[in-house]
């Protein structure tokens, strides 16, 4: 049978998302951003911010220079789950399978249901048309650009081409030819270093790329090379993988109940870098953190923090949890076990494509060496090392003095 994948391609879906929650932002040119400082740069931009010439990726002190004061959105990840949950209940009256990557990506393999709904492009359109009709304010709409391939990675290059807005459909056998005279970089998964020599080589077009041969393929790009070569031939045979949620779950049990804020601390690290690794494994991140404390007395105290994007390095994890336990905990009394939940997991496909300040590639490429450590020899074998005075710092400011600092004692642990 022969297979049918759809991708569909909101552009500038999380300001299409707050425009729909917040329909006075339309008076103006605003963007999506994390912060306001000066390594800050737009995540995504309102159709009146592009038309004057900002950017996703854009440093933040270079759009306000284009547009006085411009509006600053902060992420909102519980109105992107909602506009998700809306988009996915249309879906699944088609779609028998589909995989959520978020921000306005979603696949659909409709292999099969040309006897139920139609022609493959018939469906698609029906799908477009009912977010449209069913997503929307009186000023705004969600729209989606479609495209129908054989595979996943055909598809999404196809929808990049033609987005904001359309319908494309490759047949299968011509993902080569469809591919030849597109731009390289439409091609899904393109990092920084891989883009750097694709501009040395003066490589323009996928079929340039199709062209190489093995030996050149790795010579140029070393052991990707191959893979990306096949990339750009449009050979693809990954799955449409439905996301299913669910909650990982780390406890810290104490041979003896404790009160000493250092082996606590220590703790908390320890299983929230336990969780952080089977957590990744999934590919997934976390926008909520759940602390359940039990003192000696048998008597409990929870506490939850919710965040506005999702967090997977285990400094941000631990730096929650931590949060989460000084206020949760105000009994002085000690503590026979703390448990961890990351809760609310969602899919976090990261493509290097996209733009990435200096600071966050090196400490994501950190928590990758680290997770390939623990996962040959073990888990707790590598630990990241807490400076007690930064910590003390915060404790102070969150629950007032404490004992004094001390060498952490985990970071000797094997």
């Amino acid at each position: 049978m022969e297979r049918n994948v759809s991708h569909l391609n909101v552009t500038g879906f999380k300001a299409i998302v707050a425009a729909l929650e917040d329909s006075s932002l339309l008076r103006h040119p605003f963007i999506i951003a994390g912060g306001t400082g000066g390594r800050t740069v737009a995540w995504d931009v309102s159709p009146a911010a592009l038309k004057e010439g900002i950017t996703r990726g854009m440093p933040l002190a270079a759009a306000q220079r284009l547009v006085r004061n411009l509006t600053v959105v902060q992420p909102d990840a519980a109105a992107y789950a909602r506009a998700n949950a809306r988009l996915e209940k249309i879906i699944s009256r088609y779609a028998p399978l589909w995989q959520n990557d978020g921000a306005g990506n979603i696949y659909l393999d409709i292999t099969g249901t040309r006897r139920i709904f139609g022609h493959p492009a018939d469906c698609v359109s029906r799908i477009r048309n009912e977010i449209s009709d069913e997503i929307r304010s009186d000023k705004i709409r969600i729209e989606a650009a479609a495209a129908i391939a054989a595979n996943k990675l055909v598809s999404k290059v196809a929808s990049r081409a033609i987005r904001p807005l359309g319908l494309i459909t490759v047949r299968a056998g011509e993902e080569a030819s469809f591919l030849n005279h597109q731009d390289i970089a439409l091609l899904p998964g393109l990092g920084p270093s891989i883009m750097k020599t694709i501009r040395v080589t003066g490589l323009r077009e996928a079929g340039e790329l199709a062209a190489l041969s093995d030996s050149e393929a790795f010579a140029l790009f070393g052991k990707k090379g191959i893979l990306l070569r096949d990339s750009a031939l449009g050979i693809d045979d990954s799955p449409v993988a439905a996301f299913k949620s669910r909650v990982i779950q780390s406890t810290a049990d104490f041979p003896e109940d404790v009160i000493e804020e250092d082996i606590i601390r220590g703790s908390i690290a320890s299983i929230s870098e336990h969780a952080g690794l089977e957590m990744r494994r999934d590919k997934t991140g976390t926008t909520e953190i759940k602390i359940e404390v039990l003192y000696g007395d048998g008597m409990s105290a929870e506490g939850k923090e919710k965040t506005k994007h999702p967090l997977v390095l285990d400094r941000d994890i631990t730096a929650a949890a931590q949060r989460v336990y000084n206020k949760a905990v105000t009994r002085r009394i000690r503590v026979r076990s703390i448990s961890l939940s990351l809760e609310a997991l969602v899919p976090l496909i990261h493509e290097p494509d996209l733009f990435e300040v200096e600071t966050e590639t090196k400490s994501r490429k950190l928590q990758e060496a680290v997770d390939r450590i623990q996962e040959r020899y073990g888990a707790g074998k590598v630990t990241r090392g807490i400076n007690p005075k930064i910590f003390h710092k915060e404790m102070r400011k969150n629950r007032g003095a404490i004992s004094k600092p001390c060498a952490s004692p985990f970071a000797q642990r094997d």
